[in-house]
């Protein structure tokens, strides 16, 4: 795919389903045509050129297979994504048998779900020689899923170990033994958390809508997240400051999800600061949202690569510099805010740290 928008076909009778779509994609990169019956969609055809089809099997003037039929007739060459009802996901899978490249619930239907659909559509379509190379792909990732899973257990084992011979509940150790015992505590725990991050995005990536919505208190996840990390500030001397405004309302959002962003913020931050530095967390409603703030007192990310922050791996020149990652905690915490119809902005000046400010919708 370039950086040149696709012409998408979104062949659709029901105006809210085709609303949704023409709304969840971008329209920096996708341009949509909307065709309400098979017949506006066979005129529009022979007007214009399209990349990909997305298409309704259930017209006014078609119904079920022919309709994919006459669509892939007029346009052999091109990509097709079946939007199906729970009625017709038995012919839509007859449909992709046909030659239709997936085929998407449209109660399932997201901004992810599309954007994914159409990248693997496209490449199914168009390099048919590669579709070996994307099932060992997939393969790759179901096997780094299990890999990383299985990988948590040991590391939480070893370091209660750790931990108990630090404090000589197996021996009497020596002050300077005990502080390296903790320090290889710390650097297991950092490995945990980017194993967390791998199998999180490997979820969130497979069961993108499965965020479980409740009125939680910001303050304690915080809170709980905070004491998590004090052994480690405090092996650095890096004070963990709270600013909270009176009266923080609770939000709306998913547990888990809530504090795997706040965790990975508070890591972040902890890779950056200096010993001897200072991390400071506030929080505030903010019209009908809660606003939660990350502060550190880095070495600060340049300019020209804070527009790349959210990607998936991506990892900036200090990153490589002064702890090893797998440059997916930000990814993940861009996709979980975004899940939870929330926002995530940095801002950051070399030499004078970096500041991640998160809004979410307030109970």
């Amino acid at each position: 795919m370039t950086s040149t928008p696709m012409s998408l076909l979104l062949v659709e009778d029901s105006l809210a389903d085709a609303r949704y779509a023409m709304e969840a994609l971008p329209k920096s990169q996708y341009v949509l045509t909307h065709a309400s019956s098979l017949a506006q969609a066979m005129e529009q055809i022979g007007n214009l050129k399209f990349n990909l089809v997305l298409l309704d099997l259930s017209l006014p003037d078609s119904q079920g297979l022919d309709t994919f039929r006459e669509i892939h007739n007029a346009l052999p060459a091109t990509p097709i994504i079946i939007l199906t009802g729970l009625d017709d996901e038995d012919i839509s899978l007859q449909a992709v048998k046909l030659g239709a490249q997936d085929y998407i619930l449209k109660r399932e239907m997201s901004e992810f779900l599309l954007s994914r659909a159409i990248k693997y559509a496209f490449e199914r379509k168009h390099f048919d020689e590669n579709a070996k190379r994307l099932a060992i792909l997939e393969q790759h990732e179901e096997f780094m899923a299990t890999l990383t899973h299985d990988l948590k257990n040991p590391l939480i084992g070893a370091n209660r170990i750790l931990e108990l011979m630090a404090e000589s509940a197996l021996g009497v150790v020596s002050d300077q033994q005990s502080d390296i015992l903790l320090q290889m505590r710390d650097s297991n725990k950092l490995l945990l958390s980017m194993i967390q991050n791998l199998i999180e995005v490997y979820r969130f990536e497979r069961d993108v809508n499965d965020v479980q919505i409740e009125q939680i208190s910001l303050l304690t996840v915080m809170e709980n997240c905070i004491n998590e990390i004090a052994p480690i500030a405090k092996n650095r001397e890096i004070t963990v400051k709270t600013d909270f405004s009176a009266n923080i309302r609770n939000v709306l959002a998913d547990r888990t999800a809530l504090r795997r962003v706040v965790q990975n913020l508070l890591d972040n931050a902890l890779k950056f600061t200096p010993n001897g530095g200072n991390i400071i967390l506030s929080a505030c409603n903010e019209n009908g949202n809660v606003s939660f703030a990350v502060q550190d007192t880095g070495p600060g990310i340049p300019a020209d690569e804070q527009p790349r922050l959210f990607e998936r791996y991506s990892q900036g020149r200090v990153g490589r510099k002064y702890t090893p990652g797998t440059g997916l905690g930000l990814y993940l915490c861009k996709k979980l805010v975004d899940a939870h119809s929330g926002n995530i902005v940095c801002s950051s000046e070399e030499g004078t740290g970096t500041r991640f400010t998160v809004k979410l919708p307030a109970a």
